[in-house]
Order: structure tokens, then C-alpha cells, then sequence
């Protein structure tokens, strides 16, 4: 990246934060760094196009280092607390973005900024979904929305005290041993108590992957088959799923697309809850029964 424009998205960045994204103006942009505003247009077509930059490099950023992680440690304590320990390095890294989503809602300014934000909330799923199965096995399967939900809130709760209150770096190293320990408390007592689930997985499911492409669009399954394949990758199952999806993905981009091959892939899918949603749309746009 050039220097420049490294220089404008942390400008616009400080803004958006003070300011919120909708209420910065390009010419405010260019005032803090410096430049004409003509100089803004050589790097970015529009302050839409500079925030899809500035979230497509968080969310690299943030998969890259939970996935790299994932790799360097067998035990799933330990691997889910190195990552929990990364994910909070990239947020501070970058706490003028989660500022700036604390203060408005994004989703209503464009549809590529829409999907990006739904990705990253997608994987976040997936990411406490895979390590909560890891570490606990089946057993917590039927809670699993409910656990994700509650660790979800708890985390980024002390990620924004933390952000907020600017605490010391000491306290933050703390944060991911910490949730662990709660964490633990909080199976145990689910499981002791044996209570139902307040949230199905489906119901969760089908709120969080929800997508707003329209069925008669023609890229409609390219866009669900990526939904999809972005999910899959926190489920680990020795490679099982991915062979399912890489015959998927080769008979939907097909220039005649076999309906039973396609049929018995979806099919597969249905060992994983977790990919319920992507599912039941390809399903529906295939007119699969």
C-alpha cells in the first residue's frame, strides 16, 4: 500500500470515529491529511469505496491471523485462547472501526459494505461455533446459539470497556484467559441443569446468514456458494465438507448444471447445522424438493 493512501484511510479512520462515517465529508478527509481534495479521487472512486477498503482489510486481517493460529496448536484450549488473545490484538488495531460501528449502522449505505459486514458477522459464528464444539464436543450441540450468543456479548462488552476506558495492555492479555474460565462455568451449569435451548441453531442460523440477493438474479448461487464456502471454513472434518463443496461449486458453475449431482451435494450439507441456511436457498433456487 502507498503511503498516501495508507495516510487517507487512517485520516478518514480518526474521523469516522469522532464523527461517524455518515456525517465525515471527502473535503474533511482530505483536510486532515493534507492533500487537495482532487488527490483523494486518484485512490479511492468514493468515500463508499475507501470504507469497503477499510473493512476488507480488517476482515483479511482478522481471518488471517485466527486462521494462521488454528494451524500452530493441536490442544483446543489453547488454540481457541491464542485466538481469542489475536482477535483482540486486530480490534484494537483497529478500534476506530469498531468505534465508528458502535456509533451507526453501516448496512444502509451500500450493498458490497452490506455484504462485508455480514461476512465478518458470519465468521464470527463459525469461529466461536468451531472452537466451542473443539473444546466441548457434542454435547454442547444444542446449545450452541446460546453459547455463542452469550460469550459473543461478553467478550466485545470488555473489548469496548477496554477500548473505551483505555485500559492497560496488561489487563487486556488477561481477557481471553478469562472468558475461558467463564466460559467453562457457563457449560457446566447448561449441561448440569439440562434446561432447552433458548435459541435453536437454525433459528440463529437463519437470522445471521440471511442474504438479500434477489433468487432471479443470475449471480444469486455465486453469491450464496461464497456465504458458504466462507462458513465452512471453521468446521474441520478432515476434509469431508470440502470435497462435498468443491464438487458443488464445479457442477453450479457448469453450463448445464446436473440437478441430481447438485441434489446430493445439498444433501450432504446436512450434516452440518451450521450450514442449514445456504442449504435450504440453494435448494429454493434450484426448485430442489
Amino acid at each position: 500500500m502507498k503511503d498516501k493512501e495508507r495516510l487517507i484511510i487512517e485520516s478518514a479512520m480518526k474521523l469516522f470515529a469522532r464523527k461517524g462515517y455518515s456525517s465525515t465529508s471527502i473535503q474533511e478527509i482530505a483536510n486532515e491529511c493534507g492533500i487537495p481534495k482532487g488527490s483523494f479521487y486518484f485512490y479511492f472512486k468514493s468515500k463508499e469505496d475507501l470504507l469497503i477498503k477499510i473493512l476488507e482489510q480488517f476482515f483479511s486481517k482478522l481471518k488471517t491471523n485466527t486462521n494462521l493460529i488454528g494451524f500452530k496448536y493441536d490442544d483446543p484450549r489453547e488454540r481457541f485462547l491464542q485466538q481469542l488473545s489475536s482477535l483482540l490484538e486486530v480490534i484494537l488495531d483497529h478500534k476506530e472501526m469498531f468505534i465508528m460501528q458502535n456509533r451507526e449502522n453501516l448496512t444502509k449505505h451500500n450493498e458490497k459494505i452490506d455484504t462485508l459486514l455480514t461476512a465478518m458477522k458470519n465468521y464470527m459464528f463459525g469461529f466461536f461455533s468451531a472452537n466451542l464444539k473443539n473444546i466441548y464436543g457434542s454435547r454442547i450441540e444444542k446449545y450452541i446459539a446460546d453459547l455463542n450468543i452469550i460469550i459473543q456479548g461478553i467478550y466485545f462488552c470488555f473489548i469496548q470497556f477496554f477500548i473505551f476506558e483505555k485500559k492497560a495492555a496488561a489487563e487486556k492479555e488477561e481477557l481471553a484467559g478469562y472468558i475461558l474460565h467463564i466460559l467453562d462455568d457457563i457449560v457446566e451449569g447448561l449441561l448440569s441443569r439440562q434446561s432447552p435451548p433458548l435459541i435453536s441453531a437454525e433459528m440463529l442460523q437463519n437470522l445471521l446468514f440471511q442474504t438479500d440477493v434477489d433468487p432471479k438474479d443470475a449471480d444469486c448461487p455465486k453469491v450464496i456458494l461464497e456465504q458458504l464456502k466462507e462458513a465452512s471454513q471453521q468446521i474441520n472434518d478432515n476434509g469431508h465438507l470440502q470435497i462435498t463443496i468443491d464438487v458443488l461449486e464445479k457442477e453450479m458453475m457448469s453450463d448445464e448444471p446436473r440437478l441430481p449431482v447438485i441434489k446430493g451435494m445439498l444433501s450432504n450439507l446436512s450434516e452440518y447445522p451450521e450450514l442449514s441456511s445456504f442449504q435450504k436457498q440453494l435448494f429454493n433456487y434450484y426448485q430442489i424438493k
